[in-house]
C-alpha cells in the first residue's frame, strides 16, 4: 500500500494458558483458581478472519495494512476450527505480547490518518475500578516471583498510543475491544505487590485529541463468557455488528453513501444481536464515534412488535410493514411467548416504515402507524396501541 495510510489491527485470543488447569480439574489455590478457557482464540481469529473479509469486500475505511494475530487454541478450539492450528505469528507469551505492540505502535505513528485496532479475548482481572489487568499466556510462570510480572495493563497500553513527541503524527482512530472479565479476584488482596510491568513508556504531557473508544464486554465486576468450542457471545454479537451495525445512511468524504459502522452503532449492534448484553456492556475512552466500517446497502434487523391492549390481539388478522423508499409491503408472522403473549417477529431490511394492523371485523377499520424510520437504535419490541377499537 505504500504510503497510503490503513488499519493496523493487533489480536490476542488466549485460551490455552500454560500454567492455569483444565476447566473440569479442581481450582488451585490463589490467581491459580483461574482455569484454561476454550473459546478466547477461536474468536479472536474469527474478528481476524471478518476484518480480512471486510477488506477483501472494500468495506473497511482504511484498508488492512498490517494484521497482527497471536493465539493460543485449546485443544477443544483446534477440533472446531483446524485452521487455528497455524493461524498466530507468534505464541502470546508477555515477551512476545510487548513485542508486537510496540511494532504495532510504530506501524500506527506513520501517520495521523491510520487507524488502530486492538482486541483481546483471555482471562482479565482488575484491581480497582477504573483498572483492567490482562494476563499473558505464561501467566504465572514458576520462575516469576511475582503473579502480576507476565501481565498488562490495559490502561498502559491505551495511554501510549497517545500523540506524542516521539509519536506527533500516530493515528487518531484507535479502536479497542476488551473480551475479558473485569472482576477482582480475593487473591489479589494477599498479593504485596499488584503492579504489572509497563510494555509502553507513555507520555502524557501532550494535548489527547484522539477519537478512541474502548468497547468492554462486560461492565466493571462481570464476567464474560462463551460456550466451548465456539466464539465467545461478545465475539459473536461484534461480528454481527461489524455487519449490521449501522444507525442510518450518510454520505461520506471519498466514499460516497454509504451506511457507516461507527463506536457508538457498534455498541448498539452488539446489544441489538444477543439480549444479553443490553444495559451490560460498556463503552469508554474517547469515543468521539470513529467509523471503522460500512455497508452500501441497507442493514438488516430483528424486528419485533407488541399490539395492545392485550384483549384486542385476538381480534388481529394480520400485521403488515409497507417500506416507504421501495413501495414494498411484507407480512410479519406472529409467534407466542411462554407467557402466553403474542409477538410478531421477523428480520427486515433498516428503514422506513409504516404498519398496519388489520382485524378480523370488517367492520372496525385498519389500525396504521405514523412514519417510523426502524434500525438498531429502536428498541424492540416496537410495543404499538391499536386505535380505533370499541
Amino acid at each position: 500500500m505504500g504510503s497510503e495510510p490503513g488499519l493496523h489491527a493487533i489480536l490476542i485470543g488466549i485460551s490455552d494458558y500454560s500454567n492455569l488447569k483444565d476447566p473440569d480439574s479442581p481450582p488451585g489455590e490463589g490467581l491459580a483458581a483461574l482455569k484454561k478457557l476454550q473459546s478466547a482464540a477461536l474468536s479472536a481469529w474469527q474478528v481476524s478472519e471478518k476484518l480480512r473479509a471486510l477488506d477483501a469486500e472494500s468495506r473497511l475505511v482504511r484498508r488492512l495494512k498490517t494484521l497482527r494475530l497471536l493465539v493460543a487454541p485449546s485443544v477443544i478450539e483446534l477440533d472446531a476450527q483446524p485452521a487455528l492450528a497455524g493461524a498466530g505469528g507468534a505464541d502470546p507469551n508477555r515477551e512476545n505480547i510487548r513485542t508486537a505492540l510496540i511494532d504495532w505502535r510504530k506501524d500506527v505513528a506513520q501517520s495521523r490518518n491510520e487507524q488502530a485496532l486492538f482486541y483481546f479475548s483471555g482471562h482479565g482481572i482488575r484491581r480497582s475500578l477504573e483498572e483492567t489487568i490482562l494476563l499473558a499466556r505464561n501467566f504465572l510462570d514458576a520462575n516469576e516471583d511475582v503473579e502480576l510480572n507476565l501481565a498488562f495493563n490495559l490502561r498502559n497500553i491505551y495511554n501510549g498510543m497517545v500523540p506524542s513527541a516521539r509519536f506527533p503524527d500516530i493515528g487518531r482512530d484507535q479502536f479497542y475491544f476488551i473480551d475479558a472479565c473485569r472482576d477482582k479476584p480475593d487473591a489479589l488482596d494477599q498479593l504485596e505487590d499488584t503492579q504489572t510491568p509497563k510494555i509502553f513508556k507513555t507520555d502524557l504531557g501532550t494535548y489527547d485529541d484522539r477519537k478512541a473508544p474502548i468497547l468492554f464486554a462486560t461492565k466493571t465486576g462481570g464476567v464474560a463468557a462463551g460456550n466451548s468450542g465456539e466464539a465467545t457471545y461478545f465475539a459473536k454479537a461484534l461480528l454481527w455488528s461489524l455487519d449490521h451495525g449501522s444507525f442510518g445512511a450518510t454520505d461520506m468524504v471519498g466514499i460516497g453513501a454509504i451506511w457507516p459502522i461507527s463506536a457508538q452503532s457498534l455498541k448498539a449492534g452488539v446489544e441489538a444481536a444477543d439480549e444479553l448484553f443490553e444495559n451490560r456492556i460498556e463503552l469508554t475512552g474517547l469515543v468521539a464515534d470513529p467509523v471503522l466500517c460500512f455497508r452500501r446497502d441497507a442493514p438488516s434487523l430483528r424486528f419485533k412488535l407488541a399490539l395492545q391492549p392485550g384483549d384486542a390481539v385476538a381480534r388481529v388478522e394480520k400485521v403488515t410493514l409497507i417500506e416507504l423508499n421501495h413501495k414494498t409491503e411484507s407480512e410479519i408472522p406472529s409467534t407466542q411467548r411462554s407467557s402466553g403473549e403474542t409477538i410478531w417477529d421477523s428480520s427486515i431490511p433498516a428503514g422506513y416504515y409504516r404498519l398496519v394492523v388489520s382485524e378480523k371485523s370488517k367492520v372496525d377499520p385498519m389500525a396504521t402507524s405514523g412514519i417510523e424510520f426502524l434500525s438498531i437504535q429502536r428498541k424492540m419490541p416496537w410495543t404499538f396501541t391499536i386505535a380505533g377499537l370499541p
